[in-house]
C-alpha cells in the first residue's frame, strides 16, 4: 500500500503554505536504501506492531489537516540531513514554519505517533506564536576558532581511543552493533608504519577479516552490507551502500600491502586479496550501468533479508531488491580513487581502466562550467540526464578533485578547487558545505564548517599543492581548514579518523616517487612502487616528449639522458638516480 500522506518538496512553498496556515511542519528525512523508511512508509509484512505509519489512513489524514508534511531524501539533500538529522534514519522532525525544530525523533510506531501527533498539535497551539515571535536570526555562519595543529598528538589521541574501544574477541569497535569504520582502519595501518607496532596491524587484518568473512559480508554475491546489527560481524543490516564500498576497497588494499612485507602474512594477505575481489566482482556485476556512453555505479541496493538468506541459484530465481540507479557525484568519486588504488595493488589494469570511463562520465554530465559539481544524476525513461538542483557542495567538490588528481588530470581539477575557494570558503579559514544561498530555508541559512568534509578538501588541496604548477598556498590553505579543528575533533574520539589522517599529512612533505620516460617505460616503475605501502606519497609520471613536463623536469634539474629513470624525493631533496624497476 502507497503512503497516503501528501508529501511536500523541501521548497519556499511548502513554508509558506505553513505560515499562511498557521500549521507546523512535519518533516521525514528518508533515504530509499532506509529499511525503517520503509517500514514507516508500508509497514513490514506479517508483524504485528510495524503495520505502517503513512500508510495508516487515520494517521495520514491527521497529517494532512494539522501539519504540512515535507519529505526529504537524505542521499538528495545531505545539507538538510546535517542540519536536521535526529539520530539517524528514519529522521521524523516537527518545525516551525520558519524551520527551528519543535522535537525529533527516528522511527516511531503508529502508537506512538498518534500520541505525539496529538503533543505537538497541543503545543503548537499554546506555544506556537511565541516560538515565532521569539525566533532567532539563523542568518549565521557556524563560529569556529583555529587552534594549533599538532599532528603527533592527533593521531595518537585517535588511535589510543580505537585500542580502547576495540573488541579484541571479534575485532571491530565496540560491543554491540558494529559499522565498517574504514578510516579508524586506516588510522591505524599509519601507526604501524609510524611505530612498527605489529599490534596496529594486527587489529586491522583481524577486523577487516571478520568484515569480509562474516554475516556482514555477502558471501555469495559479493560485497559488505551496511553494518553488523551483533557484535561477532554474524547479522547484517542488509542494505548495500556504494560509498561503504568505496572507503572500504583502499583499506583492504593498504593491509594487503603491509602484510606482503610481513614474512608471516602472505596467507592473511591473501584471503584480503579474494574480499577485494569479490567486492569488485559484486560493484561491477551488480551496481553498474554502462549505457548510452555513460558510465557509473548505482548508489545502493535495498535490504531484504529473505533474499539474502538464499543461495545462488535460489537468488537467480527471485526479484533482487531495489537498486538505486541515480548517479551520485561523491560516491562515484570515491569509487574511482578506490579502483586506482585497489587496481595498482592487486594489478588489475582492468580496475583502473572502469575508474577513468567513470570518471569520464562525472566530468561529463557532474561538472558544471563555474567548476560546481552537481550533487547527483537521475535518467529518465529514454535514458537522458537529469540533474538535480544541489550543486557546490564541499563534500562531491572534494571527491571529484581528489579523483581527478589520482587519474592525472590536475589541471581539470582547477576549476573545481576555484570553485570551492571563491563558493566555500569561509572568513577565518576552512569551508562551508555548501554555497550561500540567499534565498535559504530554515537552518540551511546557518553555514557549517563540517569537521570531516573540511579534511577530505584538505587532502585534496594537500595533494593539488604538489601536482598543480604555482599552487604552494593551497597546502597552507588546507592547513588552516584543518587548525579550525584542532581541539574540536577530540569530541569524535574513536570516530575522528578521517581528521586525524589529514592532519597528519598535512604535518610533513610526501615522499614524491618520480618517473621519467615514455607511458610504457614509466608503468612498470609505477606499478612497483604500488606494491609498497606509504601513508604519504605522490606517483608522478614525466614524459621528456611533452613540453609541460620537460619543463617541469628542467625546473626541478632532473637528469633525464637515460631513461626511464626514477626518483624518489622528499620536498626538494631527491635521492640518487635509479634506473631498474622496483629499486627504491
Amino acid at each position: 500500500m502507497k503512503t497516503l500522506v501528501n508529501w511536500r518538496e523541501w521548497d519556499e512553498s511548502a513554508f509558506l503554505d505553513a505560515r499562511a496556515q498557521g500549521k507546523p511542519i512535519l518533516m521525514g528525512i528518508s533515504a530509499v536504501w532506509c529499511h525503517w523508511c520503509h517500514v514507516m512508509d508500508r509497514g513490514e509484512a506479517g508483524h504485528p506492531v510495524h503495520t505502517g505509519v503513512y500508510n495508516n489512513p487515520e494517521i495520514a489524514a491527521l497529517i494532512n489537516a494539522r501539519f504540512i508534511p515535507i519529505r526529504v531524501d537524505n542521499d538528495l539533500r545531505p545539507d538538510i540531513n546535517a542540519r536536521y538529522n535526529q539520530g539517524g534514519w528514519p529522521t521524523t522532525c516537527f518545525l516551525t514554519p520558519d524551520g527551528q525544530v519543535i522535537y525529533g525523533g527516528t522511527y516511531f510506531s503508529p502508537g506512538q505517533m498518534r500520541s505525539l501527533l496529538a503533543q505537538i498539535e497541543q503545543y503548537w497551539r499554546a506555544n506556537g506564536g511565541k516560538l515565532m515571535a521569539e525566533a532567532p536570526d539563523l542568518d549565521v555562519s557556524e563560529p569556529a576558532q583555529a587552534g594549533a595543529l599538532d599532528a603527533e598528538q592527533i593521531l595518537s589521541d585517535t588511535v589510543n581511543a580505537i585500542a580502547r574501544g576495540f573488541d579484541t574477541k571479534y575485532g571491530g569497535l565496540g560491543d554491540s552493533q558494529k559499522f565498517p569504520m574504514a578510516e579508524a582502519w586506516e588510522a591505524l595501518l599509519l601507526a604501524h608504519h609510524q611505530t612498527d607496532e605489529r599490534k596496529w596491524l594486527d587489529m586491522t587484518v583481524q577486523t577487516l577479516i571478520a568484515m569480509g568473512t562474516r554475516g556482514m559480508y555477502d558471501n555469495t554475491a559479493g560485497g559488505w552490507f551496511r553494518y553488523s546489527t551483533t557484535p561477532d560481524w554474524s547479522v547484517p543490516h542488509f542494505e548495500k551502500m556504494l560509498e561503504d564500498h568505496a572507503r572500504l576497497l583502499p583499506v583492504y588494499a593498504h593491509a594487503i600491502q603491509l602484510l606482503r612485507a610481513q614474512p608471516d602474512g602472505a596467507a592473511q594477505a591473501e584471503t584480503l586479496a579474494k574480499v577485494v575481489t569479490s567486492a569488485v566482482g559484486y560493484l561491477t556485476e551488480t551496481l553498474l550501468r554502462d549505457e548510452a556512453g555513460f558510465t557509473w555505479f548505482a548508489g545502493s541496493q535495498d535490504a531484504d533479508e529473505a533474499y539474502y538468506l538464499l543461495s545462488r541459484d535460489e537468488r537467480a530465481a527471485r526479484e533482487a531488491p531495489f537498486i538505486d540507479w541515480r548517479l551520485y557525484a561523491e560516491w562515484n568519486a570515491l569509487m574511482v580513487t578506490a579502483l586506482f588504488t585497489a587496481a595498482a595493488v592487486l594489478d588489475r589494469p582492468d580496475w583502473a581502466t572502469l575508474a577513468r570511463r567513470v570518471l569520464a562520465t562525472l566530468e561529463q554530465l557532474c561538472v558544471n562550467a563555474d567548476g560546481s559539481v552537481t550533487r547527483s544524476i537521475a535518467f529518465d525513461a529514454a535514458g537522458a540526464p537529469q540533474p538535480a538542483t544541489l550543486r557546490g557542495s564541499l563534500g562531491d567538490q572534494s571527491a571529484v578533485i581528489r579523483a581527478m588528481l589520482e587519474a592525472g588530470r590536475a589541471e581539470a581539477a582547477r576549476p573545481l578547487i576555484e570553485f570551492a575557494r571563491r563558493a566555500l570558503a569561509a572568513e577565518g579559514g576552512g569551508f562551508h558545505d555548501a554555497p550561500a544561498d540567499p534565498g535559504a530555508l530554515g537552518l540551511l541559512k546557518v553555514r557549517l564548517r563540517p569537521i570531516f568534509e573540511n579534511a577530505a578538501m584538505a587532502e585534496a588541496l594537500l595533494r593539488a599543492a604538489h601536482l598543480l604548477p604555482d599552487a604552494a598556498g593551497l597546502a597552507e590553505e588546507a592547513r588552516a581548514a584543518l587548525a579550525l579543528q584542532a581541539e574540536g575533533y577530540k569530541r569524535y574520539r574513536d570516530h575522528a579518523g578521517p581528521y586525524a589522517l589529514v592532519a597528519w599529512r598535512a604535518s610533513r612533505e610526501p615522499e614524491e616517487y618520480v618517473v621519467l620516460g615514455s607511458p610504457e617505460q614509466t608503468a612498470p616503475f609505477l606499478r612497483a612502487a604500488s606494491q609498497r605501502y606509504h601513508p604519504w606519497r605522490i606517483l608522478r609520471a614525466l614524459d621528456p616528449a611533452n613540453p609541460a613536463a620537460l619543463a617541469l623536469i628542467e625546473a626541478r634539474a632532473f637528469p633525464h639522458a637515460r631513461l626511464p629513470v626514477a626518483f624518489v624525493c622528499l620536498g626538494t631533496v631527491c635521492g640518487a638516480p635509479v634506473f631498474e624497476v622496483g629499486v627504491v
